[in-house]
């Protein structure tokens, strides 16, 4: 059965009306304006804006809100923090306090120019506030080669290829993708490469945009040095298009060649979310994305790292959105579906930093945190704990030993979940044992050197985890050295890794609930089944 249509509603509040302007939103937008907004106010499906509790109605979570002269609440600052984070667009004209404007910055409005047209407003909000974000990586494997700059080609897995140059001081073509990329009207992507360049040599990206019609060249842009290690924005505007991409190499030694990922555009707005923030790290300038919601405003703040994923964006949305409180999403883009968070010292400060951060701009304590994740999710909440000390952490399918995943998957699941070896290649210079029990022990020595003296851990884990299996016990173990009177609640279900995944969600939830009411918070109660006639 197909998904239904997510219509994002846009709600325009103030003296302007720019219904006329609407008629550019694809039916994927719903415009609406009020000059005399009410509570009441209803707009998508007849409900109202905000529920009788006082709440933002969950049909207005993901709406687009033009703020302009004339919204009579932005003085209200308890209306002001239900309001969707990432979401307004502000008059920049309009006088604020000092803390009405301090609420709509830690919710991530963004301010416009009173003198903004209004086909620009419209432009921007088709463009790049549409609902759910996109992603998909090109394998430089399927690359075609330019035999005549390259001397050899080696592939590591499916990490990277690595090319030894033929001498050259000029920009040679080394490699393209077979097909080009096509981009419909109204939309937009952007382009970033994994890549490593040597000593003596380097690296340089040519993308090229062609009109889907006309076939005319309408862009040609080359990108060398610093500028690869962001993403390029490439947008369709008014008219659908195709872009090319051009590897080229210069200097002698070699260059190595990892996906090209390509993901719905953002635009000045954000990466693959409005506000969202991108790190890297030293290997490939592979990507992790970060993206931030204020909620209420109310400890705790909730750290969710996203499980392995081909689809690239953010993972669990909804559900912290569910919570009511503040939130960051944590999802790594490298490889396949990600590279478990670790990285060269300086990246996983960066981590470590953006929590602290948020913590600070918060104004919460240190430990008024709660990290969790699932499957691949629960190694990076489980690595990062120890290094931040929160009053929670939950997990549901602990994986902990990369490499012992690595290695099971030569008898135990031989031909399936190869990227595990990819994993162990991309932090380690082989697949051998050896290199398998460094990995290992980067994760458990991480532990035992950390704190969670202050943490209650929750743990959902398989009896017959084909991945791994041992994981559950040397947490356990680790977890009582280093918090002899912590709460540890657990729970064993029956399975292998991939089974039974709804019912240990449920735990999960069930159990994140039991953490948020330690903050004076209320889980909402059950829904009731409706009986059958």
């Amino acid at each position: 059965m197909a998904k239904p249509k997510i219509i994002t509603p846009v709600i325009q509040f103030g003296d302007r009306d720019w219904t006329t302007y609407s008629d550019y939103l694809s039916d994927d937008f719903q415009y609406y304006q009020s000059d005399q907004p009410d509570l009441h106010q209803q707009f998508v499906a007849n409900k109202p804006l905000f529920k009788t509790n006082g709440k933002l109605n969950s049909a207005y979570r993901n709406a687009v809100f033009i703020l302009d002269e004339g919204f009579p609440w932005f003085e209200d600052l308890d209306i002001l923090k239900k309001l969707p984070a990432n979401e307004l667009l502000v008059n920049s004209a309009v006088k604020l306090s000092d803390e009405s404007k301090h609420i709509l910055e830690l919710k991530g409005a963004f301010f416009f120019d009173a003198d903004t047209k209004p086909q620009q407003m419209m432009s921007d909000i088709q463009h790049y506030f549409y609902y759910d974000p996109d992603g998909y990586r090109l394998d430089a494997r399927g690359w075609h080669i330019n035999k005549k700059s390259v001397k050899s080609i080696s592939q590591r897995g499916e990490v990277y290829r690595e090319l030894e140059l033929k001498p050259s001081d000029d920009w040679k073509l080394l490699m393209t993708p077979n097909n080009s990329t096509y981009i419909p009207e109204k939309m937009g992507d952007k382009i970033s490469l994994d890549y490593q360049e040597g000593e003596q040599s380097s690296i340089g990206m040519k993308i090229t945009k062609i009109d889907a019609k006309t076939h005319e060249l309408i862009q040609s842009v080359f990108l060398q040095g610093k500028q690869l290690q962001k993403s390029f924005a490439i947008s369709s505007d008014e008219r659908s298009t195709f872009f090319q991409i051009l590897i080229y190499g210069k200097g002698q030694g070699t260059v190595k060649v990892g996906d090209l990922h390509v993901r719905r555009s953002r635009g000045p707005y954000g990466e693959m979310m409005p506000n969202d923030q991108v790190i890297s790290d030293e290997n490939l300038h592979g990507n992790v994305g970060i993206y931030f919601d204020a909620g209420d405003l109310k400890p705790p703040l909730n750290v969710y790292f996203a499980g392995y994923r081909t689809k690239e964006g953010y993972e669990g949305r909804r559900m912290m959105q569910n919570f009511g409180a503040p939130f960051l999403l944590i999802s790594d883009w490298r490889l396949e579906g990600g590279a478990f968070y670790l990285g060269d010292d300086a990246f996983e400060k960066q981590i470590i930093q953006v929590i602290k951060d948020t913590l600070k701009k918060l104004h919460f304590k240190d430990n008024d945190l709660i990290l969790s994740g699932m499957s691949m999710g629960t190694f990076g909440a489980l690595y990062y704990g120890a290094k931040l000390n929160p009053s929670g952490i939950v997990v549901g399918k602990p994986l902990a030993e990369i490499g012992t995943i690595a290695q099971n998957g030569r008898v135990k699941r031989p031909n399936d979940f190869r990227t595990s070896e990819d994993i162990q290649l991309y932090f380690e210079n082989d697949l051998s044992e050896n290199s398998s029990q460094k990995l290992d022990y980067r994760f458990w020595s991480n532990l035992e050197n950390g704190s969670l003296s202050q943490t209650t851990l929750a743990i959902a884990y398989m009896f017959q985890d084909d991945y791994n299996r041992d994981a559950y016990q040397g947490i356990r173990k680790r977890f009582e050295i280093l918090n002899p009177t912590g709460k540890l609640l657990a729970k064993g279900f029956e399975g292998r890794h991939n089974d039974q995944t709804g019912q240990v969600v449920a735990w999960f939830q069930r159990h994140y609930w039991h953490l948020l009411e330690q903050y004076g918070r209320k889980r909402p109660p059950k829904k009731k089944k409706r009986k059958k006639k």
